[in-house]
């Protein structure tokens, strides 16, 4: 009797261990994934910006060759980001732009999640 108990306690024990490293497993590889995506995410970002960058620098010089003067085709690219700024301030506290970005930055962050959980099934 006493020998069965023991095997049951070390049993439960072992199982316990097992359950807790697959949770640790589950953990870690969701971390990991999301901290792929994020860096991915980043790498997009910082090439948006290089794109953003250099084709405002593009336009600026063809504005100053249809205007005759740099300083005016850099103006105009500057005055063109105030538009964009002054739109993006007036929308702001759009609810529906908000709930827009927070989806689309949720389904990117946590895409593996539900692809995980389809394929469970």
């Amino acid at each position: 009797m006493m020998l069965n108990v023991s095997e049951i306690i070390n049993t439960v024990k072992k199982l316990i261990e097992v359950k807790i490293q697959m949770a640790k497993n589950d953990i870690q590889e969701e971390l990991s994934g999301i901290i792929t995506r994020i860096a991915i995410l980043s790498m997009v970002v910082i090439i948006s910006v290089f794109i953003l960058l250099f084709a405002s620098i593009a336009l600026a010089f063809y504005f100053a060759e249809l205007t005759y003067s740099n300083s005016l085709g850099f103006l105009y690219v500057g005055l063109i980001y105030v538009a964009f700024l002054i739109l993006l301030y007036i929308v702001k506290d759009s609810v529906g732009i908000q709930k827009a970005v927070h989806e689309g930055i949720s389904k990117f962050l946590l895409f593996s999640r539900k692809t995980n959980k389809s394929n469970d099934q």
